[in-house]
């Protein structure tokens, strides 16, 4: 998934407004059955981390590349603490 929406609870939650209801991907889990489990993700100039897959709807969704395409970042990957 390239893009994706919350539910308008979450919208609300997180101070995100309709103009921004659309976020885009910015890190995601990946376990060893290549399942997606957390997003974080970026709507307007909020960043939301640690969002569960069953609460983001898919807006624009691709095809997973592989690891030697995109590269495999860990869960404590110091670029994605530095963007906290």
């Amino acid at each position: 998934m390239k893009e994706g929406r919350l539910s308008s609870d979450l919208q609300e939650r997180y101070g995100i407004s309709d103009e921004d209801a659309v976020g885009k991907v910015l890190w995601h889990s990946l376990n060893e059955n290549g399942e997606i489990g957390v997003y974080d993700m970026k709507f307007g100039n909020t960043i939301v981390r640690g969002l569960l897959r069953e609460n983001v709807e898919a807006i624009n969704e691709l095809p997973h590349k592989r690891d030697e395409e995109h590269g495999v970042q860990e869960i404590d990957d110091l670029e994605r603490k530095k963007n906290k």
